[in-house]
């Protein structure tokens, strides 16, 4: 990962242009003014907690007529009943504070008036949607905007630094001239600035590191105490031959706790990672009590005992099911359905398929994730 910048006007540059040797004076002042704006909003969030702190203490100090202190900023109607308070001289013990309330205010309005004429000055802005990417956006940009080839905008964009989690709500600038492209990322509506996505996501690669390396220091600290051990066992062995066979006895027996713990722990993983099933006549689940199943709604299971789920499949390993109708207790499969049925959603979570002669069938699951995390199914047939 490229080293991520100490503030947001560094980021933008870090964003910077995709151009190799060429140049663009129409791209590098857009780049500038997308810089300015991300400044801007960061005033405009400096001003915003300021008067924010105000409305607290000016409802901790008994002005409860603001009501609860939401958004971003005053609502109109909050706005106007402390310009009317301040005008009829109500309420002097808050005259100051209230005066600083509706000067914060109007710092931040200023502010939001500058960063939109900036905006004025530039190409529109994507604004970002829930599971946007900014690789697909820039693409969609050079390609469908800007008539691009899919190859050469690809080289253009991989040339640039990305912002590898969007916010809904981030505006995200796109400019392009003469074989040069620049991105630039601002906060636009969002609660939260580039600079802090950033910021979270350094701390996190921090803590890993700091995790990483105190896990070493304990590694390193287990090995010299082994070491330390070895050894100690080795000067023994010297000097007592006779324990030679007991210490042997001691290292086989050892070897196979150790073996019995990997064994174990395999066997874990593959339980953690496993869907646990049973295979079984619709009719019979029902009178067994295992399932429930209503004409008016979906299968739904009833006891989720271990041991009523005889068989598991590792997702890891796989993600298809086949039985036969023998195996399922009936004489030829007709239909196929999976309780619980408002879980697993058919051609979404899994499909099925029946033999022609009707004496085998097949499941193949489509989101591991999803049955993993629900762990039990029956497999209901006819």
């Amino acid at each position: 990962m490229r080293r991520l910048s100490a503030i947001l006007m560094v980021f933008g540059l870090l964003l910077a242009l995709s151009c190799g040797k060429k140049e663009s004076k129409e791209v590098s002042s857009q780049m500038e003014t997308a810089q300015k704006i991300a400044k801007l909003e960061q005033e405009v969030d400096k001003k915003q907690e300021q008067m924010n702190q105000l409305l607290q203490k000016y409802v901790q100090e008994g002005g409860k007529d603001v009501g609860t202190v939401m958004g971003q900023s005053l609502t109109p109607e909050q706005k106007a009943l402390l310009e009317q308070k301040l005008q009829k001289e109500e309420g002097i013990g808050y005259k100051d504070l209230i005066t600083d309330i509706l000067g914060k205010q109007k710092e931040v309005e200023d502010l939001r008036v500058q960063i939109q004429d900036l905006e004025k000055k530039l190409p529109s802005a994507v604004v970002v949607k829930p599971g946007e990417r900014h690789y697909d956006i820039a693409m969609n940009f050079l390609t469908k905007e800007k008539g691009l080839d899919p190859a050469t905008a690809k080289k253009l964009v991989e040339r640039v630094n990305l912002m590898d989690e969007l916010v809904p709500g981030f505006k995200v600038w796109n400019f392009y001239d003469n074989g040069v492209y620049g991105t630039f990322v601002t906060q636009g509506d969002a609660s939260i600035s580039p600079y802090h996505v950033i910021q979270r996501a350094k701390q996190q690669l921090v803590s890993a590191k700091n995790e990483a390396i105190s896990q070493r220091d304990r590694l390193a600290k287990d090995k010299a105490t082994l070491t330390e051990q070895v050894a100690d066992l080795e000067k023994k062995r010297d000097q007592l031959n006779q324990d030679v066979a007991m210490l042997q006895a001691e290292r086989e027996d050892l070897l196979k706790k150790m073996n019995d713990l990997q064994n174990l722990s395999e066997d874990l993983k593959a339980r953690l990672n496993s869907i646990f099933y049973k295979v079984g006549d619709r009719q019979t689940m029902v009178k067994e009590g295992l399932v429930q199943d209503p004409w008016y709604g979906q299968p739904r299971l009833a006891k989720f005992d271990e041991a009523n789920f005889p068989d598991h499949l590792d997702l890891r390993n796989g993600d298809t099911i086949t039985f036969t109708a023998q195996q399922a207790g009936v004489k030829e499969i007709k239909k196929i359905k999976i309780a619980p049925g408002a879980t697993f959603k058919i051609n979404v979570d899994y499909t099925y398929t029946i033999s022609p002669d009707g004496l085998a069938g097949e499941v193949k699951i489509l989101n591991k994730d999803k049955f993993k995390a629900e762990r039990t199914m029956v497999i209901l047939i006819n």
